[in-house]
């Protein structure tokens, strides 16, 4: 085997294999948006005796101090259950970046320490997998931790991924809850539909995430920072919107009043009515109230807002491997339509329909406790019957060492100082 710097082509044949646990940041299309913000990128790989890649990794070169940091995020790419391959790699690593002014690397490789039930309860199959986690020390590497909180200087550790493999869109819905079936057939009731948005729609995902943002008080991403990925990845980028027309809704719920108005009058006519008949009558007056009530609500609404609503929408990568979602936002004043369930659902038939076999809800913090900063979001994602994958997180190495003691010094003094 050697180690070698890769072609574009070379890397993107090796990670477009559906088979690897692959990362939307580990495509090429990551390339144009790493350049874009500034950074060198490298590609670095083995490949086996038949000249074939078997790792590849996409690093960007970031400016520290005269040298640069190497970062991979979420890679490199490479079946880790194969030690030895992951030992050579390493080692084979730390010469090429000590020839090419490393001050220190940082990986995060998109590989599982733990798989967990929705109650983060170890699956009966899983173990962890501490023998990477020590092989990397063993290299010299330092381990960030098994955190269980957000960290803006590290990805996600945490995950809620629902396994589509073996399953079916009816077969799936069973086993969310009763709120998530419920909330998911209310939209499809409203008539909530779902469209992809184009490039030049963006303003309408920002302005349901920023209100979202606002809302919850979560750290912002700027404008040019989703335009950036947009730009680059092209197709790879799904951004469905999910809204209501409310001339159509109004129509179909003006028809189903009248129809139940009909029948009721039909029952009303007929003379010597059982219980039966009189218990159906009742609720048929209740089902007309409840409609009058929602015609006038979106007669009203369509008045004042406009005929189209837009509900929710979210930013979603696809690669070979998988579908993630990668950020979301949503209208307050419009809860009631479940737009954010129409979204969700929409895609996950998207994965059934292009043969996608994981669907990725993507972040959790790993503090499950009902006063962690996130409990509504993995309480909502639990209701979908996730898995919960826990990765095997942050590891980094110093190269240059004396150099790397006064940076992490002067970085320390700093952090004091904004104290």
């Amino acid at each position: 085997m050697k180690f070698t710097e890769l072609t574009v082509k070379e890397y993107d044949n090796f990670v477009q294999n559906p088979s690897l646990e692959s990362h939307y940041f580990q495509t090429k299309e990551n390339i144009g948006t790493r350049e874009a913000d500034g950074f060198e990128v490298v590609l670095l790989g083995i490949k086996d005796t038949d000249n074939r890649v078997v790792v590849a990794s996409l690093f960007s070169k970031i400016p520290t101090m005269g040298s640069y940091v190497y970062y991979s995020n979420r890679g490199p790419v490479m079946d880790y259950s194969d030690l030895g391959l992951v030992e050579f790699y390493l080692r084979e690593l730390e010469k090429y970046l000590r020839q090419h002014q490393c001050l220190y690397v940082k990986i995060d490789p998109y590989w599982i320490y733990q798989i967990y039930d929705k109650d983060v309860n170890p699956l009966p199959d899983s173990t962890k997998n501490d023998a990477i986690v020590n092989l990397f020390k063993s290299h010299g590497y330092h381990h960030h931790g098994f955190t269980t909180k957000y960290d803006t200087s590290s990805q996600v550790r945490w995950m809620g991924v629902l396994d589509l493999k073996d399953e079916t869109p009816a077969s799936l819905k069973k086993q969310f809850d009763s709120q998530r079936k419920r909330n998911i057939n209310k939209a499809i009731n409203y008539g909530v539909k779902v469209r992809f948005l184009g490039e030049d729609e963006l303003d309408k995902f920002l302005k349901l995430y920023r209100e979202t943002e606002e809302r919850a008080g979560f750290v912002s991403k700027t404008d040019e920072y989703f335009k950036n990925f947009i730009e680059h990845y092209g197709d790879k980028v799904l951004i469905p919107l999910a809204y209501i027309d409310l001339d159509e809704y109004i129509t179909s719920l003006q028809e189903s009043l009248n129809d139940k108005e009909g029948r009721r009058d039909q029952m009303m006519a007929k003379e010597n009515k059982s219980d039966k008949q009189l218990k159906k009558i009742s609720e048929l007056d209740k089902q007309i109230e409840h409609d009058q009530k929602e015609l006038l609500k979106a007669s009203e609404l369509r008045q004042t807002d406009g005929s189209v609503l837009d509900l929710a929408a979210g930013v979603y990568f696809a690669n070979a491997y998988e579908v993630n979602y990668f950020s979301g936002g949503s209208s307050e004043k419009y809860n009631q339509y479940m737009g954010p369930y129409m979204m969700h659902w929409y895609m996950i038939n998207y994965c059934f329909e292009h043969g996608y076999d994981r669907y990725n809800f993507y972040g959790l913090s790993g503090d499950f406790t009902e006063d962690s900063e996130d409990y509504g979001v993995y309480r909502f994602k639990r209701g979908f019957n996730v898995q919960i994958e826990e990765l095997i997180g942050d590891f980094y190495k110093p190269i240059q060492k004396v150099k790397y003691w006064i940076f992490n010094t002067l970085n320390n003094i700093r952090q004091k100082v904004k104290k």
